[in-house]
């Protein structure tokens, strides 16, 4: 009963989604296999079981819908493109991934939070600060240098620790985390002045995300804070609501934010190496084939870090000249005070109570 009640809420929203989405998968194929008939003595039952229910799920398709906040231009669609290719190809089309970009296929917030009253075919590509509202110590993946190289994330990931928080979150918010592979690059400051110290940021207003864990990550720097939507950031600017924001390179092409002139001056500050983790509703995960799952992680992973090479690459140096040709000065990450950053950033720590997780982390890490 409250399985079918959980798909029956499922199907609800989906048709919601349906009609405000730009396009929809009209072929979602999330049930899950059949259950078997019993016969002969208990080891030959399982055995057939076993082998009945591999073959009924082969006989499944399934899709995915997959959504993120980027546009169509953003490197992550071409990025997502590959994933869903790869995973078309491998199932033989058993298994589909439908893309929705610039937030088309719904809130992240309404999807994500959706996962846990119902076993929906959704994903979302999110960040930390988001599954940091639903397991407090993810946050600091989202906080100002917690993480500053690829190396970096690749031995935090690791952790023992960090290994049960992810486990918390699929047990306890329905929340699978398919990819931890993929990030969007450095975030800088761009104000109408050079930043290379906190001191420079007194009196300044710039834009965050708005999350309690994002005011704090960013308010830290040594700026004051207002948070917005991103489709809000360009008029805000023109109109001097804020002074300033903090992005990566390909964000602030992809968004034409070098057409403002009077917040022109992008300040290598590095403050964050933005991980974006790619999520799905765990119930529909766990109904999928289990060699599906597999070749669902395992693409997401190759197709998230043949981007993130480009991302830290290529595409943030084609974005940076690009920047540079319209007319904004940079100030190189070497003339930034790195270290007066990094000692401010651990007032957003303090603020959301995560010092001793920290200090337990770098002690892990052995720093």
């Amino acid at each position: 009963m409250r399985k079918m009640m959980k798909r029956m809420a499922a199907v609800t929203m989906g048709m919601a989604i349906a009609m405000t989405a730009t396009a929809c998968s009209s072929n979602s194929g999330n049930a899950a296999p059949a259950s078997t008939q019993k016969e002969g003595t208990d080891a030959a039952q399982s055995k057939e079981e076993k082998e009945e229910k591999g073959t009924e799920a082969a006989g499944e398709s399934y899709t995915l819908m997959f959504g993120h906040a980027q546009t169509e231009t953003h490197p992550y669609q071409a990025c997502f493109q590959e994933w869903a290719d790869a995973v078309a190809k491998k199932t033989n089309g058993g298994l589909v991934i439908d893309l929705y970009p610039s937030n088309t296929l719904g809130s992240e917030e309404d999807i994500i939070n959706s996962f846990k009253d119902s076993d929906t075919n959704w994903g979302y590509n999110t960040d930390f600060a988001r599954l940091g509202t639903y397991v407090p110590e993810l946050a600091m993946f989202n906080l100002p240098y917690f993480v500053e190289t690829m190396d970096d994330i690749n031995a935090v990931k690791e952790l023992d620790m960090v290994k049960e928080w992810i486990q918390e979150l699929e047990a306890e918010n329905d929340i699978k985390v398919v990819s931890l592979n993929l990030v969007q690059g450095y975030r800088n400051v761009v104000a109408g002045k050079a930043v290379t110290k906190p001191e420079d940021l007194k009196g300044l207003t710039l834009r965050c995300p708005n999350t309690e864990i994002w005011r704090a990550a960013v308010s830290s720097l040594g700026c004051s804070v207002q948070g917005m939507g991103r489709g809000d950031i360009y008029n805000n600017l023109v109109n001097k609501v804020i002074d300033g924001y903090e992005d990566v390179y390909p964000c602030i092409v992809s968004e034409s934010y070098y057409e403002i002139k009077n917040v022109n001056t992008i300040s290598e500050t590095h403050n964050i190496l933005l991980l974006n983790p790619v999520v799905v509703d765990a119930g529909w995960f766990n109904s999928l084939p289990e060699e599906y799952q597999t070749i669902l992680m395992e693409t997401c992973d190759e197709a998230s870090s043949a981007c993130s090479e480009k991302m830290l690459g290529e595409f943030t140096e084609e974005a940076k000249q690009k920047c540079i040709d319209e007319g904004m000065t940079v100030i190189d990450h070497s003339e930034i005070d790195v270290d007066a950053f990094r000692e401010a950033a651990k007032t957003s720590y303090e603020q959301l109570g995560l010092t001793d997780t920290y200090n337990q982390v770098m002690e892990a890490l052995g720093r």
